[in-house]
């Protein structure tokens, strides 16, 4: 029998509900693919799949997306995280927050961008596996 490799386990955290379809439809061949549509969702989310790589909007209807990264942080302090954003402003307040993400696309991004993004993230994870 040949053992085949484990799919990577990714949470996409977007409230667009067309790009939720889209990325599960373009990603859900390669990955495990979950998805939430604001903040809240997000934390049940992470507890009850945890996921090995998140995608995270900055703007979510109940939070913004640096408070969730936050959140993110304490409840798993080496998830990867790739934030997407239609705003240029919020690398800046990262860095000086110091909290650390594995990739930043601006929006509209390709989504092959989006995907090599992913994969980046996920070396870290599979080098842990």
């Amino acid at each position: 029998m040949i053992a085949t490799a484990a799919r990577l386990r990714v949470l996409f955290i977007e409230d667009e509900g067309a790009l939720q379809q889209s990325y599960r439809r373009y990603f859900g061949r390669r990955y495990e693919v979950a998805s939430a549509a604001s903040g809240a969702d997000a934390m049940r989310q992470i507890s009850a799949y945890r996921p090995e790589v998140a995608v995270l909007d900055m703007r979510l209807p109940d939070t913004d997306g640096i408070d969730l990264l936050r959140r993110l942080r304490a409840e798993l302090p080496d998830l990867p995280v790739v934030i997407t954003t239609a705003y240029l402003s919020v690398e800046p307040q990262l860095r000086v927050l110091n909290l650390s993400y594995h990739g930043y696309i601006v929006k509209p991004f390709d989504l092959d961008e989006l995907g090599r993004a992913i994969e980046h993230a996920g070396s870290a994870v599979a080098a842990r596996r």
